[in-house]
């Protein structure tokens, strides 16, 4: 494996640790939260140059000069978190938290079972990217496809969007992976294969980073572990991963868009700061894949009607407005890739007004899509059981409990998933495609994406291991 392909993707997961380090909120202490700000910053910072990269391939070519940039950048960044860093460890500084006690026995076990969950998850990610490390189909004709035509394309690097490379390229798909692996690819100065290897394996452990570290630091570590062992025990997610398919890093963005609202929420400080983070997460999502727009309609529309529904309407605005200043840069560079570059898509160009009021009324096509979707459920995760049932009879279990200041993260996510997965079953029942074809190639890719995202959520809302295991004794009342 190439050494400068490890050291072209080191660097925005550097720079965007250091700005997530930066701006971690004072009263907590970043070296407790070390791994989610890593995990966090990976996925932002790879979003973040990819971006850029193609921004500045746009408008002044294919040119060494953006890394002089971006290592400018990423230095001030590096300042940013060392200044960070010194003022955590000034005398001044609030005291750190005390250590927590040492794990009780159940936690022992949980944490002997997330070692063998990484350590598979590892071992499994190597063996399937060693036999097939050019990823699956989709990998290789549309993300990787995109990504060379943007590295040796020189300056007729917009043929990447030509339609005569047929409509299974999909001209018009965001550019988040391309970019990514081309910027890398540059960087590197080859097109190894080894660069989109080692960024699918940081958006697959990232996310679950992203998902253990919240948790810990929300809820307490036993349950991060517990949901880390859930997503590394998925089969679809450890297969998806080394397969290098777009549908894992917009897990990524959507899990991390909900994490930053939920953080945003548990603090007395920043919250500004952390919405901005949501709509950035948002906004990197849109440049994942098409879905990615539906994503950002439905998460400005839930916080919008929440943000109204809990203050006054001069406290709501700021909250919009932070969410929106975080997301808008990405969505304008969404919106004039879709319009000045990007072919139209394909779905959309089928579709007309009577076709799509003839499909929304022809019964047969919801129960295609139902069935499709009770095959799913009733098979997802590989286990000998389906992992949603065994989620439910474990909720029914330990219990649920829910606080006062988690109940509104827990509420507007399960919103924004149930009508972003909605949003996917109408864009079902009026594809244009052979429906039975369309539900069976693509419904697990789209299941994917919550996937993540719900673990969040139910390990927010559910107890304790050990408080339904063993409770604490509660002392009487004098």
């Amino acid at each position: 494996m190439s050494l400068t392909a490890v050291l072209a993707l080191l660097v925005p997961i550097l720079g965007g640790a250091c700005i997530v380090c930066a701006a971690w909120p004072g009263e907590r202490s970043w070296r407790a939260d070390l791994p989610l700000i890593v995990a966090l910053g990976s996925g932002l910072g790879v979003g973040v140059t990819s971006i850029s990269f193609f921004v500045w391939l746009v408008a002044f070519g294919p040119s060494p000069g953006y890394f002089v940039v971006e290592g400018l950048a990423v230095a001030t960044a590096l300042g940013l978190a060392v200044r960070r860093v010194v003022s955590d460890t000034a005398p001044t500084a609030r005291p750190h938290p005390p250590a927590p006690d040492h794990p009780s026995r159940l936690g022992k076990v949980l944490m002997a079972g997330f070692a063998l969950a990484v350590t598979t998850a590892v071992i499994t990610f190597a063996y399937r990217s060693a036999a097939s490390p050019h990823g699956a189909w989709d990998a290789s004709m549309i993300w990787n496809l995109r990504a060379r035509f943007l590295f040796h394309g020189g300056e007729q690097w917009q043929t990447a969007f030509s339609n005569l490379l047929g409509p299974g390229t999909h001209a018009d798909y965001p550019l988040l992976v391309p970019g990514a692996v081309a910027r890398a690819w540059s960087l590197s100065g080859s097109d190894t294969v080894a660069v989109p290897v080692l960024l699918a394996a940081i958006f697959t452990f990232a996310t679950a980073g992203i998902l253990v570290g919240s948790l810990a630091a929300l809820r307490g570590r036993s349950q991060g572990m517990l949901a880390g062992i859930v997503l590394f025990a998925t089969l679809d997610y450890t297969w998806a991963g080394p397969s290098q398919l777009a549908d894992v890093p917009f897990a990524f963005y959507v899990l991390a868009t909900l994490v930053a609202l939920a953080l945003a929420g548990a603090g007395p400080r920043r919250r500004s700061g952390w919405l901005a983070v949501a709509g950035t997460s948002a906004g990197l999502a849109a440049w994942t894949k098409n879905e990615g727009l539906l994503f950002v309609a439905v998460l400005l529309a839930v916080q919008f009607v929440a943000s109204v529904r809990r203050s006054l309407w001069r406290y709501t605005w700021p909250q919009v407005a932070a969410l929106t200043l975080g997301l808008a840069p990405f969505l304008s560079l969404v919106v004039a890739f879709k319009w000045g570059i990007a072919p139209q898509n394909d779905l959309v160009a089928a579709l007309s007004l009577p076709d799509i009021l003839e499909r929304l009324t022809s019964g047969w096509r919801y129960g295609v899509v139902m069935s499709g979707l009770a095959t799913l459920l009733s098979s997802f995760s590989g286990w000998l059981l389906s992992a949603p049932l065994v989620l439910v009879v474990y909720l029914a279990a330990v219990g649920v409990r829910v606080e006062a200041g988690r109940r509104e993260v827990l509420v507007t996510g399960a919103l924004t998933i149930g009508l972003l997965l909605a949003g996917y079953f109408v864009v079902y029942i009026i594809t244009p495609r052979d429906l039975a074809w369309h539900v069976e190639t693509s419904m697990y890719r789209l299941n994917l994406h919550v996937w993540p995202s719900l673990l969040f959520l139910i390990f927010m809302a559910a107890r304790l291991p050990e408080d339904a295991v063993g409770p604490r004794a509660v002392p009487a009342a004098h």
